[in-house]
């Protein structure tokens, strides 16, 4: 199953404030976007999503950034990727020609119960059980050592 970019920000993101959590540091928009390579805009945009469904709060002003809510420390890997994935009314076939598949279809049937193996299998693991130990310590790190994104330099 392939994820979309907009999935993989949110998961990173969560995972890095829950690194955060565990270290007291603020972390921004700004410092998400430089270390997934990602447009502040973009990265905006699914932290919208993630306050709205109540995993993550923000404060303004000096000190200000990003937190993780109470909920989102025990949500699982799984309602996560529920929340921030699409639904596709139809599975697309790649390759010429491309059509939806019918709702009645045995394959749509087939990768829809092969997707939701995907998410409970997913559910076993909490944002916490992702951080715990020392891959929680190596998040901040590696967010040190990332080069800068090329949509940051060519904002300035």
């Amino acid at each position: 199953m392939q994820l979309t970019a907009s999935t993989g920000i949110g998961l990173h993101t969560v995972l890095r404030l829950a690194s955060a959590d565990q270290h007291g540091d603020r972390v921004t928009i700004k410092a998400i976007a430089h270390q997934v390579g990602a447009s502040e805009r973009a990265v905006s945009t699914v932290v919208a999503r993630l306050v709205e469904a109540g995993v993550l709060a923000t404060s303004r002003g000096r000190g200000g950034g990003l937190v993780l809510t109470d909920r989102a420390r025990t949500t699982t890997l799984g309602s996560l990727i529920r929340l921030l994935e699409p639904r596709p009314e139809g599975i697309e076939v790649a390759g010429p020609p491309t059509r939806p598949m019918i709702a009645g279809s045995r394959l749509r049937h087939a990768m829809s119960q092969a997707t939701e193996a995907f998410h409970r299998e997913l559910d076993r693991y909490t944002v916490a059980d992702l951080v715990a130990g020392t891959a929680g310590q190596l998040l901040p790190l590696r967010a040190q050592t990332t080069p800068r994104a090329p949509a940051d330099e060519e904002s300035r």
